[in-house]
């Protein structure tokens, strides 16, 4: 099954995702900031990973999916962001993914349902696997 790196700062909700996941058969890994997930990405190389936005900074995640792209060794791995971000900022706008200022595969807000929340994990799987699989025909 596919290993799935979580990022986020709160260790409670870390282990409400790991128990989500993992009973759907997800292999779980843990990070609690960006430099400690870039770290753990270069050794595990997890399948997906599910990224906070508020943790050391307010907008470090944003700082790690650029990081992340940014790294070829790294660049394909799908990126769910997860975060509370426009509740607590009270912003009037909406995130979106955005290739160069967001380039995550999809946003989501805390609190997440877990059906929609394994749909974006079966979604961004499915979605990588058929990236590979193009690359593979070429």
């Amino acid at each position: 099954m596919a290993r799935i790196l979580v990022v986020d700062d709160d260790p409670d909700f870390q282990s409400m995702l790991a128990m989500v996941l993992e009973s759907a058969g997800y292999d779980v890994d843990m990070a609690f900031d960006g430099k400690q997930a870039l770290a753990r990405m270069r050794e595990l190389r997890p399948d997906l990973v599910i990224l906070d936005v508020m943790m050391t900074t307010d907008t470090e995640g944003f700082g790690v999916a650029r990081s992340i792209r940014a790294e070829p060794s790294l660049a394909a791995i799908p990126i769910i962001m997860l975060t509370s971000i426009h509740e607590e900022k009270k912003l009037t706008y909406r995130l979106e993914p955005d290739p160069t200022w967001l380039p995550v595969d999809r946003f989501l807000d805390k609190p997440v349902k877990p059906a929609l929340l394994l749909a974006a994990v079966t979604e961004a799987l499915a979605g990588a696997r058929l990236g590979r699989d193009k690359g593979d025909a070429q």
